[in-house]
């Protein structure tokens, strides 16, 4: 008993240590396991700086996961050594080793894969599923890059279309060509759609509100746009907002711009000794570049806020551009507002509203291709004619207005200084969209669109000191244009098995009228100092001229499209549109512009997941479009004015006589064209080529034909002639780098062009005259030739001097360069390592030549120019008399270059609390430096207009150049 009972008296000390023993295991593997979790937190974001609410968090190998809130924050509690997964829809997915971290802040990029969604008129199609040429630029394409123009985001970042700028003024013209020159005659700038609606201006756009950018390059492509889709069509979505929480982004950037070369010229010693009897200095004289280029600042400012509230989406913006000319007394302001708003009335019925306005204040922007008149007192060409011995202003403070050694115009600098020229561009553009889903494959979408667009112009050109020369003169023009756009769109989209089939409707109506008045006012006979009186008193002016025009006209338009989509391999599109316009006579006025294009993913047949090519599909296409551009009223006879005649024998009486010949059959130019494209992607989708091989041809075209004398003389615009693009696009990405803290993504893009004249309805060549002429004499230095491009120039073989230093040139003329481009590529890269980012845009333009008549002038006497400027007098080869033709060998350069477009370094600095989310500054070169052979400014500018005929292009005649400019920029997000 007392065994047993002492037996049982340590059994429970026994069963202690063990139940102990256990407890301790246990806590201690507790206390591991504890020690093994922990939470991680964070905020989602995209590429753009963008919350992303309801993001997917998930733990790598397991079934642990979160979501983001509508702030975009996360929590979630995982084991050490974990790899989180970030995804979101339309976003590559995101890997991220915990390690050590306890935050983690990720940013997803948008997905670029084969599913990209883009514009195809009048709808959207997956980017894997379309069967014509199209390229797509979105915003964050060119988010590193501080731009004020819209139109610099297309430049070099598509295969085949060349951007060009003619002038280096703000606000100055833009030159774009998609697949080189259609016309000869008519205007080569691409249809523009913003939002749908049909002719919209880049030039007004803030570029902050672009969403993306398509452009629709083949004739499948852009038949949908009939007879205005032959120089290709540029459709531009604006942002929209997105859920979550209100998003407000400030962007500021200040840029500073400069010459970024000089002509050299002779001092004023050297002209002194090179002109000879009669020369001195004055006033220690001067340097007339230094004095009329300066260092241009520019401000921009960018606000926006954007999102969504329950079933309302919104976006707000407001940009305001000021920009100093690198000329003396020139500027350029722009004001911007943009309000786009969305609301889903019922699950079945969305209505939008996009309001956009801008003003556009040009002060004194001059000749070179921008939008003030060409003053022939003035501007570059005089600037480096003009004598520098003689300094512009006397110590009194009164000008040197004339010299009669080298220019013999006004002192370019006290025009520039006098000079008081105003333009203001008023616009304002609505459209209403109403979006219904009767079932889930039909949609009917209504939209109406306005735009309202006002120019008013004063020029006033006084007079410094006094001159009977040079009497001062005012000019003042108004116009104003209206659009409106009906368009009316009945969509079927429905699936049967593994075929897609969507049919699109279109009824769609548009007016346009333009009205404009102007007058123009010479020899104030006013007494003292007419600049007093200005630009308002030119009713006294003794020579007055009154203009005063209205127009209007409109087009009908049915358009029908197919797509058919089978099992993903084969891809069907056909298109007709019918255009019915006012422009032409009743038996004329429909034109019918039909396409057809096919793909075919080979891939699908014969490649594997892992495959070294992961896709490989075909593309063909052909379509006809149109160009319609001529006046409203150009078949119907005209009455032309002023044609007096004294009846009586002694005073005059006023009457009016018919104008020229009219072609009563006159219709629009025609462009066929055929498209075959290849598109490869290789290693995963992280390299991606596409390949197109185009043929166009313009016919009909409208051309001016002699008309005999015996029948009047003259000419008649009428439909004859063909012309005709051959070449290949070629662009190739790739995602070179792409790992979790450093991704480097490039992208090339080429374009080879070859234009050719097939016919000029009867003669075999045509010589034509420039613009305007800067050196006095006949002009005509352009030719066009049938089996030549456009953009011939015509003139002599400069043969160098003689003995007694005389210019010597070959007796007969002939072609002697072309100014237009065969050969254009870009190199995009985007470098992002951590929270830096670096972009650089190298661009390359070659196979042209440039007639540089800015240096023609100043090189020999001629014209305007009584002693020659240009250092060159001082070499012993060159001429020191002689005839000086401009149009000559000896004025022909080779405008190739390669220019560093962009350069471009940010970073991005962490939420601030209580401030904002994200803060990004950057630093940013524009046009830093470019390798050409060119000896004048800047080979890419040009004295022709954007929509002159492409017959005289690369023509610099004191063209401004573009500047050299670093900006410095923040943009803070909240």
């Amino acid at each position: 008993m007392k065994n047993q009972l002492k037996t049982n008296s340590n059994a429970p000390r026994t069963s202690g240590k063990f139940v102990f023993l256990i407890l301790l295991c246990f806590s201690i593997f507790s206390m591991s396991a504890l020690a093994q979790t922990k939470e991680i937190t964070g905020t989602i974001k995209d590429d753009q700086g963008e919350l992303l609410p309801g993001a997917s968090v998930l733990e790598k190998g397991t079934s642990n996961g979160a979501v983001s809130d509508f702030d975009g924050n996360y929590a979630i509690t995982v084991s050490q050594g974990a790899i989180l997964v970030f995804s979101y829809v339309g976003y590559v997915a995101t890997e991220v080793a915990v390690g050590s971290q306890t935050t983690i802040n990720v940013t997803l990029k948008g997905d670029n894969s084969l599913d990209e969604i883009v514009l195809v008129g009048y709808g959207t199609a997956k980017k894997s599923d379309l069967t014509g040429a199209i390229s797509s630029v979105g915003a964050k394409d060119f988010e590193n890059q501080p731009l004020t123009r819209a139109e610099d985001a297309l430049q070099s970042r598509t295969a085949g279309v060349n951007v060009s700028k003619n002038s280096g003024a703000p606000g100055g013209d833009i030159k774009i060509r998609i697949r080189g020159s259609n016309s000869i005659t008519g205007n080569n700038q691409p249809l523009v759609v913003i939002d749908g609606i049909i002719g919209g201006d880049l030039s007004s756009l803030n570029t902050n509100d672009i969403q993306s950018i398509d452009v629709l390059k083949d004739a499948s492509a852009t038949a949908i746009y009939g007879s205005r889709g032959s120089n290709g069509v540029i459709l531009v979505a604006t942002k929209r907002g997105k859920a979550g929480v209100p998003q407000i982004h400030v962007n500021y950037f200040l840029s500073s711009s400069v010459v970024p070369k000089k002509y050299d010229l002779l001092s004023p010693q050297q002209f002194v000794d090179f002109a000879g009897a009669g020369a001195e200095i004055i006033n220690g004289g001067a340097d007339y570049q230094d004095e009329y280029f300066r260092t241009a600042i520019t401000n921009n400012v960018q606000v926006t806020a954007s999102g969504r509230e329950g079933r309302v989406n919104y976006y707000l913006s407001g940009n305001l551009v000021s920009q100093d000319g690198i000329i003396i007394n020139t500027d350029y302001q722009r004001y911007s507002l943009r309000s786009n708003i969305s609301v889903d009335l019922t699950d079945k019925l969305t209505v939008g509203l996009n309001v956009y306005g801008s003003k556009e204040d040009s002060h004194n922007l001059i000749a070179g291709g921008t939008r003030g008149a060409q003053d022939v007192r003035g501007g570059v060409q005089a600037v480096l004619g003009w004598n520098p011995a003689v300094n512009f202003i006397n110590p009194d403070g009164s000008y040197n207005i004339e010299s009669n050694l080298g220019s013999i115009l006004r002192n370019p600098i006290a025009v520039q200084r006098e000079r008081d020229g105003n333009d203001v561009v008023n616009s304002l553009n609505a459209n209403l969209n109403l979006s219904y889903d009767f079932t889930d494959q039909l949609n009917f979408t209504i939209l109406a669109g306005s735009s309202q667009k006002s120019l008013n112009s004063e020029v006033y050109n006084g007079i410094p000191d006094g001159s009977a020369n040079f009497p001062p003169n005012a000019s003042y023009g108004s116009r104003r244009g209206e659009d409106y756009q009906l368009s009316n769109i009945l969509t079927w989209n429905n699936d049967f098995g593994t075929t897609n089939l969507k049919l699109t409707g279109i009824y769609e109506l548009q007016s346009s009228t333009s009205k404009s008045a102007g007058f123009s006012a010479s020899q104030y006979s006013l007494s003292g100092n007419p600049d007093a009186y200005s630009f308002y008193l030119a009713e006294l002016a003794e020579n007055q001229r009154i203009n005063a025009n209205k127009s209007t006209s409109a087009i009908d338009s049915y358009v029908a499209r197919a797509e058919v989509n089978f099992n993903q391999n084969l891809f069907l599109t056909a298109t007709m549109r019918v255009d019915e316009s006012s422009r032409f006579r009743e038996g004329n006025r429909t034109g019918y512009f039909p396409s057809v294009s096919a793909a075919y993913n080979l891939g699908n047949l014969f490649l594997t997941d892992d495959s070294f090519v992961n896709s490989l599909k075909l593309r063909a296409g052909y379509g006809e479009t149109g160009n319609q551009n001529v006046a409203p009223y150009s078949t119907f006879q005209e009455l032309n004015t002023g044609l007096n005649f004294p009846f009586d024998g002694s005073s005059l009486d006023v009457g009016v006589g018919f104008g020229g010949l009219v072609d009563e059959n006159l219709t629009w130019e025609t462009t066929k064209q055929i498209n075959v494209g290849v598109d490869f992607n290789l290693v995963k989708n992280r390299l991606n080529l596409s390949i197109d091989w185009y043929k166009k041809n313009t016919v009909d075209l409208l051309l001016e034909k002699p008309v005999l004398a015996s029948n009047g003389g003259g000419t008649i615009l009428t439909n004859i002639g063909e012309v005709e693009n051959t070449g290949v696009d070629v662009t190739f990405s790739a995602a070179v780098v792409d790992s979790e803290n450093f991704s480097w993504d490039s992208n090339l893009t080429m374009s080879f062009v070859d234009n050719k004249i097939v016919d000029l309805g009867g003669p075999d060549q045509i010589v034509t005259p420039a613009p305007f002429n800067p050196a006095g004499g006949s002009s005509n230095w352009f030719l066009l030739k049938v089996g030549e491009p456009l953009g011939n120039f015509y003139g002599y073989q400069y043969l160098g001097a003689d003995e007694n230093g005389a210019a010597q040139y070959s007796e007969d003329q002939g072609i002697i360069g072309n100014g237009t481009p065969t050969f254009t590529w870009g190199l995009n890269n985007t470098l992002n390592y951590k929270k830096w980012d670096l972009n650089f845009l190298l661009r390359g333009v070659h196979g042209y030549e440039v007639l540089n008549s800015t240096l023609g002038i100043i090189r020999l006497a001629t014209g305007n120019i009584t002693v020659p400027t240009s250092a060159e007098v001082l070499d012993p080869n060159s001429p020191t008399s002689g005839n000086n033709f401009i149009n000559s060998t000896r004025n022909i350069e080779d405008g190739s270059f390669i220019r560093l477009s962009n350069l471009s370094l940010g970073y991005t600095l962490p939420s601030i609390k209580g401030f904002s989310d994200s803060v990004k500054i950057y630093v940013s070169g524009q046009n830093l430096f470019t390798i050409t052979d060119y000896k004048g400014y800047d080979p890419e500018v040009s004295s022709v207009g954007v929509t002159s005929s492409d017959v005289t292009a690369s023509f610099d005649a004191g063209a401004l150049p573009n500047p050299r400019t670093v900006t410095f920029g923040v943009n803070i997000g909240f």
